[in-house]
């Protein structure tokens, strides 16, 4: 319940527009309203949710609803917006401040926003300037982690936790899925106000400080995408140790098809990540090559976002093979001299050599030289 003893309502707004990649959103939703069910403050909450979300449609359920929580559930765009639908059922973006103007003419009543979308922690700092917490995601964020994170964050508010509490269990429910994602929210709490301001008309305001984030890193991870032929598994396994640090330092996310869950859509997870991802490592092999799907699927969709600047492609040379007239012949390769990996003696050599390039070109994205 709020402080004056009134029930909170939670508000969920939901979008998946024509032309985007399908989300499982009425799972979201549905293990949500079954976790407050079943919760023991479950009386002290309504849940209303709002489909296929125009950017009308928000100001009129605030209105409406005047909601203590607001959760968005769908697609993001980084510094585009929140994707949501127009009158034909296409994509709309709403950038950040638009999204902010709204929500500090609400800033009244609601004390929590929850953007459950890709790449939204650049609205959700907008936000932060008037809500007292938001919730964005640093990067993308698969399905399956989606709805892991909001079950866990709902259970905890329905059993009377905190919000802080609730974030961190809702991180956790991802990492207890054997999810690879829980870094991804991030908890953006706004700050206490600070310092005055004089404006023309002489009266006293005080200006708020910059929200405070509550994440593992300062900086936002780059994901990095394995695209490989399940033969190299054992070896992927083995670069992706390597690569461990670089996760544990805050600096990549790495993500590959073992990570997707059991009853999910493989197809569409595959394709999110092959489009959200800054770096795109090719772990080369004759079955990579002798693979339709890594060559004809991910292979082309990886050449034509690093032609156009969109992703670091970096071939890695796991096994002996012909490679040099494919596609991404004339890109430099690792390890040292693009010598395979089954070649080294020390084959911890070849994969240190590999990490400290892809360091490299992260510091590169990044621009931390």
């Amino acid at each position: 319940m709020n402080d004056n003893g009134l029930v909170k309502k939670i508000l969920i707004l939901a979008a998946n527009p024509k032309g985007t990649s399908p989300l499982r959103l009425d799972e979201e939703m549905r293990e949500i309203e079954a976790g407050l069910e079943r919760a023991k403050d479950r009386d002290q909450f309504i849940l209303e949710k709002k489909w296929a979300v125009r950017p009308r449609d928000i100001q009129r359920a605030m209105l409406d609803i005047d909601p203590q929580i607001v959760h968005f559930s769908g697609h993001g765009e980084g510094e585009k917006g929140l994707v949501f639908e127009d009158e034909m059922g296409r994509a709309k973006l709403v950038d950040g401040e638009a999204l902010a103007g709204l929500f500090e003419l609400f800033a009244d009543k609601v004390e929590c926003v929850v953007l459950n979308g890709c790449y939204s922690q650049v609205q959700a700092e907008e936000i932060a300037q008037h809500i007292p917490y938001v919730i964005g995601m640093s990067q993308a964020i698969g399905d399956r982690a989606a709805i892991e994170f909001a079950v866990g964050f709902y259970d905890a508010l329905g059993a009377g936790r905190p919000v802080e509490f609730a974030y961190k269990l809702g991180c956790s429910a991802i990492r207890l899925a054997g999810i690879a994602e829980n870094l991804t929210p991030v908890l953006i709490q706004k700050s206490e106000l600070v310092g005055t301001a004089t404006p023309p008309n002489g009266e006293v305001k005080p200006q708020p400080a910059q929200p405070k984030l509550t994440s593992s890193s300062e900086n936002q991870r780059i994901e990095i995408f394995f695209s490989y032929a399940h033969e190299d598994e054992a070896l992927r396994d083995e670069l992706a140790k390597h690569l461990k640090l670089l996760g544990r330092q805050g600096v990549i996310t790495a993500w590959h098809d073992r990570q997707i869950t059991a009853g999910t859509e493989w197809e569409g997870q595959i394709d999110e990540h092959l489009e959200t991802a800054k770096v795109i490592l090719l772990l080369v092999s004759a079955d990579f090559l002798a693979s339709d799907y890594c060559y004809d699927v991910e292979l082309k969709r990886a050449m034509e976002r690093h032609e156009a600047n969109e992703a670091s492609v970096i071939p890695v040379i796991l096994r002996e093979v012909d490679w040099k007239g494919a596609s991404f012949g004339k890109l430099q390769a690792l390890p040292k001299n693009a010598e395979p990996v089954t070649n080294w003696s020390n084959p911890d050599q070849a994969f240190a050599d590999i990490a400290r390039g892809i360091r490299r070109a992260v510091e590169e994205l990044t621009g931390k030289k």
